[in-house]
């Protein structure tokens, strides 16, 4: 088990007195020659999780399950002072019994015909010693999930008769650290501290999950058992176990499902047997049975066996075609698009390669989205038929290879394969520079993410990462000629993706190097490092480059360095000289842009930093600069964050900066993160970059900023998913370019930049309970987007007016399953909705510049569905209960800052409405 909340195990024995300090009695009172019959009763129950408040607990009668009755027969066969013991358990009579609203009680259980009651039964052995389960031996034509059933039985048996106050021991849910309070030779208590975790390291259970615990989910366990031992015999006479298992999405703590399990074992009858066998050891007792039993046993552990359930059994299954139909263009940015994407992703990944080839039609119009599936599916198969289909040596036509590189750079779960073939590729080069870009930036992605998933499940880094770490450096180090710089950035920006600590040391080289635009791109390269890679010996460069100290750095280079030292425990002496530096400079008319952005940054830094912002207020009262004269704003720069949603599982939020230069847009960047207790991470980061723009809204008597240099006319846009740096996209390189746009209108309508289908979670985990049985938990967020922007420019009225939308369908979907050969019962939760956020800018350069910024979200609903069922198979039996909710969300203008909105009230003085 991989997380366990909280496992108490409280055993109650009852008998004559003894000695306080001596151990339990032990198994050796089961003696051979008898035959120990009990009654049965394992029960499993199913429902949504309880609300994060007190009150909001699932109804009554809301669960669906099953129970399994039946007599189990214990019989120990043979008996060794020092071997131990070898029991035989044996079910007799096994029947079914499901969730019913014709029961007796509300929501009780009944009789229900299932495969159980025609299964054929086989005995069951466990070599027991110490009062511990050693091995269990089944025969190998056993029913898988019957043979869990019986692990679970000898797991109740399992009572130690050492001394021992703190031990590992192996249970159906794994090895668990367990403590002994031992009261007397009757009474111990058993218990498993709180946090502690329950380790299947080793067995062969699925698992996958995203790299960052809030895409994740989280489990909380807790099981109480007590035991009554026979006081004529010493066995054990009456066992009640409850367990309860609750999963829960982390960024949204309502959706999952809760998992309740409870065995109660009691003894019922003792008789005699003469069925023993003999042997000198267990290996010699085993084959023994073998020999007089004609049965085939299976040597095994008390860890159930999972047995994977297919995608999908039932006949109201979405075929492929009818899904792809969904997918059609059209539907980009829909939930109706996000749903069958998800639901293609976990057909493609049961699928075979040939099957998946049929599906790859390049001319048709869901192709793009076929490949959004293949990326996201994360199988080999499915990454060598899309490599089949595509062609990667066009030096034109790269639409479609660089929408499979997106996707690839993007999923949760790449194979290490992929990572091979994509990295053979980057070497050999391809025609298109653009592609080979693409090409270079998706298999730094790639690695960081199979080297995260290392790091986290604790292996060894691969060579393939260190091979691709050393080709990147050694190509940042061969730029050289006319496309050195050019070449640079490429290479830095490949680093931002693989995310090297390693790494480090070169970037910070870079900074010191002439070129500016490398510099920029290095810079934000560390920037997007974890704050553990920045070395505190780096302090004092990033604080000369905050105050322009010796060689002189691009405002954009300084401002992320502010940043890097905002993010790691800036000190109160360095705060100090920082705000001095800031409002000596915010007053200087060629320096009030850039100084205005840094100081409403570290303003708020403070504000999401309690130590901070109080070194913040205390500097400013030392300083003397409580006053309207140093606080106000000079510059049109600003930097603010603000929140979407805040609810007890978490965050989400966005964070604006724009930095003016001139009176004209040098960058902006647009950052939304999603934040879960102490963790965060940032899902998409928007920045629009231009330079050498500031004459073009300057007042003749009016100097350009000193920080300016004379570069060409450039603008673009950088665009962040997931922490994965794309491709830059640039509008254009020089005036030439810049008025052909204007002439031309090109970008007046309303045109897609980036679009994709991609999974923010991909959650896969199995549960072995202490009861014996397996629960299978599967979740998958898919995103459907689109990022679309036009901009419109009047050279007669100077005036330019912009908009960037974001438009997004998201379907989550949480899926928990207890399946059996005999009935199988799921929880499904899904919470789908679609959303829109957009950023217009109007600018009015006639008389001054005037500038207003807004951002809206229009409304929108949030729907969520639970669908909670039950089947036996070969039945015609299903349960099925489901719940319905729709949330509407009220649509809202953000306000940006006080600045902004006195723009706005000018420029649109004589209009009612904004």
């Amino acid at each position: 088990m991989k997380h366990w909340k909280v496992f108490v195990l409280v055993i109650s024995i009852f008998g004559f007195g003894s000695d306080c300090h001596q151990a339990p009695a032990s198994t050796k009172h089961y003696e051979v020659g008898n035959v120990y019959s009990y009654d049965y009763v394992v029960k499993l129950e199913m429902n949504e999780p309880a609300g994060l408040s007190d009150d909001q607990a699932p109804p009554p009668g809301s669960t669906v399950g099953y129970k399994i009755i039946t007599k189990v027969e214990v019989k120990p066969v043979w008996q060794s002072e020092t071997g131990g013991s070898i029991l035989e358990i044996l079910l007799v009579k096994p029947h079914l019994q499901i969730k019913s609203a014709r029961s007796p009680e509300p929501e009780g259980f009944r009789d229900h015909s299932s495969n159980l009651d025609h299964a054929k039964i086989h005995p069951f052995f466990i070599h027991w010693k110490d009062g511990q389960v050693q091995e269990t031996f089944s025969v190998k034509s056993d029913d898988v999930s019957l043979v869990n059933v019986k692990k679970g039985i000898a797991n109740i048996l399992q009572i130690s008769a050492t001394d021992e106050k703190e031990r590992t021991e192996t249970t159906p849910a794994g090895k668990c650290f367990i403590k002994y309070d031992i009261t007397d030779a009757f009474h111990l208590t058993k218990t498993i501290k709180k946090g502690s975790k329950c380790d299947t390291t080793g067995l062969d259970y699925a698992f996958r999950t995203n790299n960052n615990p809030v895409l994740g989910s989280e489990l909380e366990s807790e099981v109480f058992s007590k035991v009554t031992m026979s006081r004529d015999s010493g066995v054990v006479e009456d066992v009640q176990v409850s367990e309860m298992h609750v999963v829960r999405v982390t960024a949204k703590k309502e959706v999952g499902a809760t998992i309740h399990g409870s065995q109660t074992f009691k003894l019922s009858d003792t008789s005699t047997s003469s069925n023993t066998f003999k042997g000198s050891s267990v290996d010699a007792v085993v084959k023994a049975i073998e020999k007089l039993t004609g049965l085939n046993l299976v040597r095994d552990s008390l860890s159930p066996k999972w047995e994977k359930s297919p995608y999908c059994e039932s006949a109201t299954c979405k075929t492929t075609s009818t899904l792809s139909q969904s997918l059609a263009p059209e539907n980009m940015a829909t939930t109706k698009m996000a749903s069958a994407f998800l639901q293609m992703v976990s057909k493609f990944r049961e699928a075979k390669a040939q099957e998946i080839q049929q599906l790859l039609k390049p001319k048709s119009s869901i192709f793009p989205q076929i490949l959004d599936v293949c990326a996201a599916a994360g199988t080999f198969e499915t990454h060598q038929a899309v490599m089949k289909t595509l062609n990667f040596h066009l030096e034109d036509d790269i639409t479609l290879p660089e929408r499979y590189l997106l996707g690839l750079a993007l999923s949760p779960s790449p194979p290490p394969e992929v990572l091979q073939d994509l990295f053979k590729l980057t070497k050999r080069s391809v025609p298109s520079e653009k592609l080979q870009e693409s090409l270079i930036l998706t298999t730094a992605a790639i690695a960081h993410t199979i080297s995260e998933k290392n790091r986290i499940t604790r292996l060894p880094q691969s060579r393939l990462f260190l091979e691709i770490e050393e080709y990147l450096v050694n190509a940042l180090s061969s730029c050289d000629g006319e496309t050195a710089s050019q070449c640079s950035q490429l290479y830095l920006r490949s680093l931002k993706n693989l995310k090297s600590k390693s790494t480090v040391p070169t970037l910070f080289d870079v900074l010191t190097t002439n070129d500016q635009k490398s510099a920029i791109v290095a810079m934000k390269s560390l920037h997007a490092m974890p704050d553990s890679y920045i070395d505190p010996k780096y302090r004092p460069l990033l604080i000369k480059i905050v105050l322009q100290l010796g060689k002189k750095y691009d405002s954009s280079v300084r401002t992320l360095a502010l940043d890097l030292i905002l993010r790691n425990h800036l000190t109160k002496l360095e705060l100090r000289e920082v705000v001095s530096f800031l409002l000596d400079k915010v007053s200087d008319k060629q320096h009030a842009e850039v100084a205005t952005f840094m100081w409403n940054r570290v303003a708020e830094f403070a504000e999401m930093n309690p130590s901070l912002g109080i070194y913040f207020s205390e500097a400013i009262k030392e300083l003397n600069l409580q006053t309207y004269h140093h606080l106000s704003p000079r510059g049109l720069s600003t930097a603010f964050n603000r929140y979407f949603t805040s609810t007890r599982s978490g965050n989400s939020s966005f964070s604006n900066a724009i930095e003016m230069s001139g009176k004209i847009l040098k960058r902006s960047l647009f950052d939304v993160f999603v934040r879960s207790e102490n963790n965060a991470v940032q899902l998409l980061s928007l920045g629009i970059f231009a330079d050498g723009l500031a004459s073009f809204a300057s007042d003749d008597n009016e100097p350009l900023s000193p920080e300016e240099e004379e570069v060409d006319a450039t603008a673009g846009m950088e665009l962040t998913l997931m922490e994965v740096q794309t491709r830059p996209l640039v509008f254009f390189v020089g005036k030439g370019e810049l008025m052909g746009l204007v002439w031309s209108g090109a970008g007046s309508e309303r045109t897609s930049a980036i679009q994709g289908n991609v999974l923010l979670q991909d959650d896969k985990k199995v549960i072995p309970l202490f009861n014996g049985l397996v629960a299978e938990v599967n979740i998958l967020g898919g995103l459907s987007f689109d990022l679309a922007g036009q901009v419109q420019i009047s050279l007669w009225h100077r005036t330019a007016n912009s908009l960037v939308e974001n438009k997004a369908g998201l379907v989550l979907q949480s899926v928990v399953r207890a399946d059996t050969s005999f009935v199988k019962s799921r929880v499904d939760y899904t919470i789908a909705t679609e959303a829109a956020l957009h950023f217009t800018s109007d600018i009015n350069f006639y008389q001054g510049v005037i500038m207003c910024l807004k951002l809206t979200q229009p409304e929108f609903k949030i729907r969520q569905n639970i669908h909670k069922t039950e089947r036996i198979p070969g039945s015609k039996h299903k349960l099925r209960k489901a719940k319905y909710k729709t949330i509407p969300v009220p649509g809202l203008t953000y306000a940006l800052n006080k600045k902004n909105s006195e723009l706005c009230g000018v420029m649109y003085k004589d209009k009612e409405e904004l």
